[in-house]
């Protein structure tokens, strides 16, 4: 085991109206010895989160306490937390974890001996929900039609260039391009010099756009198949976000964000691609109210 006594890891989660969940984390890894603080960033709650976190870890010198002056969305709050955890901090390292998460001090140790081994910028574990582990832990950075096609009835087509020969999970570990963002370790510095998330994304879709944007500097991300994390699966997004259509929208939005941004594609494809969302959209709403009659 490679010897991280001066190494400096900071666990951030990020909360949105779900402190109760937050709590359930931090009860459960405050004490892990691989973290020298928790970093809590409330993303500016519209509920009593912050005040409630601040009256829990007040008292508790490992525990931090920050929030966002506005919700700019899961990349905003994260790029806060990480800059935040990096230079106020002096943080090495940094475990990015959702609060529906758990994870054991000796998962966050096998991924920073990666880290350090592989001098990567990400590390992630295999994520598991309903104590299995997900099919596709981690993916290729997609073009903008395999990113559309992938909600169509060709998704098996787009699925061929997309994901990774699932073969290819019996292995170790795995140099990949995409990893999910519920839970991974990464090196704020060069996480920052890429300028972290795309913050014109509210939610969704962050982790590709990071992928790429690492991949494109010469950045190598890791993903190990034999460390796991437990994911139950969204829960702050579903309660801010209940309906479907809601993240469809927001999803699709954040895919057309990714094709401009990242992909430079012309101001016709963006368009094309554009209505093709629209459509999906449509179609849903659309089999809803019929359900509905």
């Amino acid at each position: 085991m490679i010897n991280n006594k001066k190494t400096n890891v900071v666990c951030e989660i990020l909360n949105y109206n779900d402190a109760e969940t937050v709590f359930r984390l931090v009860e459960k890894i405050k004490n892990y010895s691989i973290f020298s603080s928790i970093l809590i960033v409330d993303n500016a709650s519209s509920d009593d989160s912050f005040s409630r976190l601040k009256e829990r870890y007040q008292d508790n010198n490992k525990i931090v306490i920050q929030q966002t002056s506005r919700n700019g969305g899961y990349g905003y709050g994260n790029n806060y937390g990480i800059k935040y955890a990096y230079k106020k901090m002096d943080a090495d390292y940094i475990v990015l974890s959702n609060p529906d998460v758990l994870f054991s001090n000796e998962m966050v140790q096998k991924l920073l001996d990666e880290m350090i081994s592989k001098k990567a910028a990400v590390v992630a574990g295999t994520q598991r929900v309903n104590g299995k582990p997900i099919r596709t832990p981690a993916w290729k950075i997609p073009t903008a039609m395999q990113w559309t096609l992938i909600e169509t009835k060709l998704w098996k087509y787009a699925a061929k260039q997309y994901y990774y020969d699932p073969k290819m999970f019996n292995q170790r570990d795995l140099q990949v391009d995409c990893v999910h963002g519920a839970m991974f370790l990464l090196d704020p510095k060069k996480f920052l010099d890429v300028g972290g998330y795309d913050e014109d994304m509210f939610l969704f879709g962050e982790e590709t756009v990071l992928g790429y944007k690492l991949r494109a500097k010469g950045y190598k991300s890791f993903l190990l198949n034999n460390v796991y994390y437990d994911h139950e699966g969204s829960t702050s997004i579903k309660k801010s976000f209940n309906s479907t259509i809601k993240q469809d929208k927001i999803t699709h939005n954040s895919k057309l964000i990714y094709m401009k941004h990242c992909l430079k594609i012309s101001s016709t494809k963006l368009l094309f691609y554009k209505l093709v969302l629209n459509s999906i959209i449509t179609k849903k709403k659309l089999k809803s109210y019929l359900h509905k009659e």
